[in-house]
């Protein structure tokens, strides 16, 4: 019987391994940081704690292109060469990416408290790493000639990335408002949603086809170029804070993914475990894609220069929809690469549902707070609730993305 101790040919032999084990650990860090800087601030526990990086800044480099990078090139690194049928990314590659990926994590969290510099070259070696699993990208796009639009938009995705980690290093090195906020909008919409949207179209149905009888795999061609084109022109209204005109793109993303999802006949499917966090992340979407049209509308109507409820189409957005994504796609491609089958344990299914409060507890007080200011302050306790869920997570699902698989099979 072949040994199941971990060792670091196990840990290596495929992406997956190195880049989910490295984004549970920042998933952990990072929002622990910032929840420990938010009750500095806002509780007598603890004197007030400063960065070296303005905080807003700080917060959104780590989640936007931090935390979320390591899911992203996880599951990108593993997919991209089984979609296309071609050679998969070979170690000498997602190895050195993965370094320097845990080399910018760990370099900003230190630079944080320890110097600018230090947090300006982790920046740079992030920028690095992302530029690396670019050219993997494309150098498996470069050796197939099948049909290959979905994996274009998703490059596409990678390289806005790059660019708004490039600003957001112009911005440390010359403390340049602008540069932060672009690399801000840059990071969300374009980036992030170009390339989740992308992999959840064409991943959510085939995950629906495996588990539902009689099932027929139905697409809107026309729901791609529709988000890029909604993801960019939100992305720079949203720059140029014109806010009573959001509700344009919004209101496309909107409707476009609500008509995906009934092509889809979500409602058809048994909905086991790692499905139906799936469909949950998507119905935040919806809720931060609605909230954002009617909060740009009110804007629109009082001649407000600012929504009403502050960030809580954001926080719907990246709280509840990236991070229930996260959490579902994650699993999936730990367990079903394990060689163990996909059946989530009670531990697994009560994580799912208890991650949907932690959302709440972040959209809700930028709601409230629109009548009782001072629950605005209060969203630090979703963070609270993320640590909890992904550092459990973390202690289920690490060792498993460290063992050799339970098959013998390789990867």
């Amino acid at each position: 019987m072949e040994s199941r101790t971990v060792s670091w040919q196990s840990f290596s032999a495929a992406p997956h391994r190195l880049f989910l084990w490295g984004g549970g650990l920042y998933a952990v860090v990072s929002v622990a940081l910032w929840t420990v800087q938010q009750a500095s601030l806002y509780t007598a526990l603890l004197a007030p704690i400063r960065w070296s990086v303005p905080f807003p800044q700080a917060h959104g480099f780590m989640m936007v292109y931090g935390a979320l990078g390591f899911y992203i090139f996880g599951f990108l690194l593993t997919t991209f060469p089984r979609w296309l049928d071609a050679e998969p990314v070979s170690r000498r590659i997602y190895v050195p990416a993965w370094l320097l990926l845990m080399a910018g994590a760990h370099g900003f969290w230190l630079g944080l408290f320890l110097s600018h510099a230090l947090a300006l070259a982790a920046v740079l070696a992030t920028l690095l790493a992302y530029g690396v699993v670019l050219w993997a990208l494309l150098a498996v796009l470069r050796r197939t000639a099948t049909e290959r639009t979905q994996q274009l938009y998703i490059a596409g995705g990678v390289l806005m990335g790059m660019l708004g980690i490039a600003l957001s290093a112009w911005a440390l090195a010359g403390e340049a408002p602008w540069a932060w906020r672009a690399a801000r909008w840059i990071g969300i919409y374009p980036f992030l949603l170009q390339v989740v949207l992308t992999v959840v179209y064409r991943m959510v149905p085939f995950f629906t086809s495996t588990v539902t009888p009689g099932y027929e795999l139905r697409r809107s061609r026309t729901a791609l170029p529709l988000f890029a084109a909604a993801l960019l022109v939100r992305a720079l209204l949203g720059y140029a804070e014109l806010n009573a005109w959001t509700w344009l793109p919004d209101a496309v993303l909107l409707l476009t993914l609500l008509r995906e999802l009934v092509l889809w006949r979500f409602w058809r499917a048994p909905f086991p475990p790692l499905l139906l966090i799936l469909y949950l992340a998507l119905g935040w979407f919806v809720i931060a894609f609605a909230l954002g049209a009617a909060e740009s509308l009110s804007v629109l109507a009082s001649g407000a220069p600012v929504p009403p409820f502050r960030l809580a189409a954001l926080h719907a957005l990246t709280v509840g929809g990236f991070g229930g994504l996260l959490l579902g796609i994650s699993t999936r491609v730990s367990l079903g690469h394990s060689g163990g089958g996909l059946a989530t344990d009670r531990l697994l299914n009560v994580l799912f549902w208890g991650f949907q409060l932690v959302p709440l507890a972040r959209v809700l007080p930028d709601v409230l707070g629109h009548w009782y200011p001072p629950l605005t302050v209060q969203g630090y306790w979703s963070g609270v609730g993320w640590v909890l869920v992904f550092a459990v997570w973390f202690w289920r699902v690490g060792p498993v993305l460290m063992r050799p698989r339970v098959d013998g099979r390789p990867g």
